[in-house]
């Protein structure tokens, strides 16, 4: 009789684990976000997969590649790397510059447990004649205002974009450019430039743009698809962010600051030493 109490009591505490298992595994799988629903373009192909992370590529019609990362927020972390500040910022802040590759073992050398760095990608537009250098549009990383940007409302005076997110809180966005959104209670600010500014807009040059995308549609863009391009029109690029699905887009530096990196290997190699570089490790 002992016996039979005991083996009721074992298998009823079986049963009681498994629901409780099963409870669990559906709860986390309905409390999981899913991957982004990002649109895939005719004739891009996934080149690397990681938690959160997809870089996809394809030959243009100009006859180079074109890389674009997807960056999913909720499952993803993003970061800005920068060299040494220096200064009178956020007036005037110079910022250091460093490789590409200098800031990807920078960055390596931060993997944790639950996050490892994937993919580099160049920035902000920055003095090339100089180091430190100056930069043009503005810089925020970490909660640190580097630079307000020299170049306001010069050149590209009405076409200056920034380039906002918080990785912790899975958001993003892209806006005319304001130093208010350098105060605001945002980490990561990087200040660009409109996709319809000349940059030699009509030259299949190296190219670097950002879009983002709001997926789930609660109001904050969770996805960030960054385009990268050997050699390819402004207006190419453009097109390509609005084949995945960017909503508001951004150009970032390009030419001979264009820089991609995935896992370790160089897909673009930047000719510059660059003052800060965007991170993306797998993982949160």
């Amino acid at each position: 009789m002992i016996l039979e109490v005991d083996m009721f009591t074992i298998r009823y505490a079986t049963r009681t684990f498994l629901a409780i298992v099963v409870t669990l595994v559906i709860y986390l799988t309905s409390a999981s976000p899913s991957w982004a629903t990002v649109p895939i373009p005719s004739g891009f192909t996934l080149d690397k997969s990681f938690t959160g992370v997809r870089v996809y590529k394809k030959i243009n019609p100009y006859g180079y590649w074109d890389y674009v990362t997807i960056v999913d927020l909720r499952r993803a972390t993003m970061m800005s790397f920068t060299g040494w500040v220096s200064g009178n910022q956020p007036d005037n802040g110079l910022v250091e510059r460093r490789t590409l590759k200098t800031h990807w073992d920078n960055a390596v050398a931060q993997n944790s447990y639950s996050r490892t760095a994937r993919v580099a990608i160049n920035g902000t537009f920055f003095d090339p004649s100089h180091d430190p250098a100056a930069i043009s549009f503005g810089l925020k990383a970490g909660w640190w205002r580097m630079s307000y940007g020299f170049e306001i409302g010069t050149t590209y005076k009405g076409l200056e974009r920034t380039f906002a997110y918080d990785s912790y809180f899975g958001s993003s966005s892209i806006q005319p450019y304001s130093r208010s959104t350098f105060d605001a209670g945002i980490p990561d600010v990087v200040g660009g430039l409109d996709p319809t500014a000349d940059k030699g807009k009509t030259i299949a040059k190296r190219r670097t743009f950002v879009g983002v995308r709001d997926d789930n549609g609660d109001g904050h863009s969770e996805t960030v698809i960054f385009f990268s391009s050997r050699g390819a029109p402004q207006s190419w690029a453009v097109t390509v962010l609005n084949g995945f699905g960017a909503g508001s887009k951004m150009m970032l530096d390009g030419g001979t600051s264009a820089g991609l990196m995935v896992d370790g290997t160089s897909y673009i190699t930047p000719g510059y030493a660059l003052p800060q570089v965007f991170i993306i490790y797998s993982g949160k």
